[in-house]
């Protein structure tokens, strides 16, 4: 007989009087790990735990590229300043705007997700009919091809008839798509043209500024920019802490919940006397499934 190994392989040895169920056989059981771990009260924290932790993750992220373009931009800057104010002017300008530029460039990121999600809602109908008016269609066509016998023709009729119905319906989906994609040009158009406009305005500003602080001392600019890399260091530190401690927690509830499932998966084989429980079998076997009641006793942990 050929088993697939389980993640959780309990064995109940129960010896004396209750170690084997009558007869001598084995009593086997299995249970569906993964459907009981997405039941367990708590499974709903772990995802929010872990979302928080993708989302700290990409911050650090995002976070260690500006810093190193902030300090490259600053180390630069320091050196154009002793060669010249010109120079200067041009690299401060340079790394101000590249600022500038990442937010409005955040802005317009975040403006798409939702002119995206306003073209989905908006079309959301369109393609829920689309899919209803082919999906029983298409059925219905493959299961002529699976379930009846025919000639050589008339299967190949039937399969001409498939492929005519999903070029169909691949070709609507492309209508569809490209009346989304209408919808989010006409909404971002004018939303990149204020941006283009804003960062126009921002960087005419910026530079009658920086002509102006022209004349300013060397001295206080590099004693500044000396602080800049700490600073960054001392930020990038305290993410780092955050992430970590955020990890943990999630590692704990994880293995609270894997406790959990373990622990009422043992206490149901002691009770029921099996002596085998699966985490999986891909082969017919006789065991009982007892995925039903382990979900049951967790929820009564709540």
């Amino acid at each position: 007989m050929r088993w697939l190994t389980p993640i959780i392989l309990i064995v109940v040895l129960l010896t004396a009087a209750c170690g084997h169920a009558p007869g001598g056989k084995d009593k086997i059981a299995v249970i569906d790990w993964d459907k009981a771990v997405c039941a367990h009260p708590r499974q709903t924290a772990f995802k929010q735990g872990e979302a928080e932790l993708q989302k700290l993750l990409r911050y650090r992220e995002e976070q260690a590229e500006v810093a190193k373009t902030q300090i490259a931009g600053l180390t630069r800057l320091q050196q154009l300043k002793q060669n010249s104010k010109a120079n200067f002017l041009d690299a401060d300008f340079q790394t101000q705007m590249y600022a500038a530029e990442a937010s409005e460039r955040k802005k317009l990121l975040e403006a798409y997700d939702a002119v995206v999600k306003e073209a989905d809602a908006a079309l959301a109908e369109q393609e829920q009919e689309l899919e209803d008016a082919y999906q029983l269609k298409i059925l219905n066509l493959r299961l002529r091809l699976e379930a009846i016998k025919m000639r050589s023709k008339e299967r190949e009729a039937v399969q001409n008839e498939l492929n005519q119905v999903q070029s169909e319906r691949e070709q609507q989906r492309q209508n569809i798509l490209a009346a989304k994609n209408q919808i989010i040009s006409a909404k971002m158009e004018p939303l990149v043209a204020a941006t283009q406009a804003r960062l126009k305005q921002q960087a005419e500003q910026l530079h009658q500024k920086l002509q102006g602080d022209m004349a300013a001392g060397l001295s206080k600019d590099q004693a500044d920019l000396a602080q800049v890399p700490e600073a960054l260091t001392n930020a990038m530190a305290a993410i780092d802490k955050q992430i970590d401690k955020l990890q943990e927690s999630n590692e704990r509830l994880k293995e609270d919940i894997r406790n959990d499932i373990e622990s009422n998966v043992i206490k149901l084989a002691h009770e029921r006397q099996y002596t085998v429980v699966f985490h999986s079998v891909k082969v017919n076997i006789k065991a009982d499934d007892i995925t039903d009641d382990v979900i049951k006793a967790l929820q009564n942990m709540k």
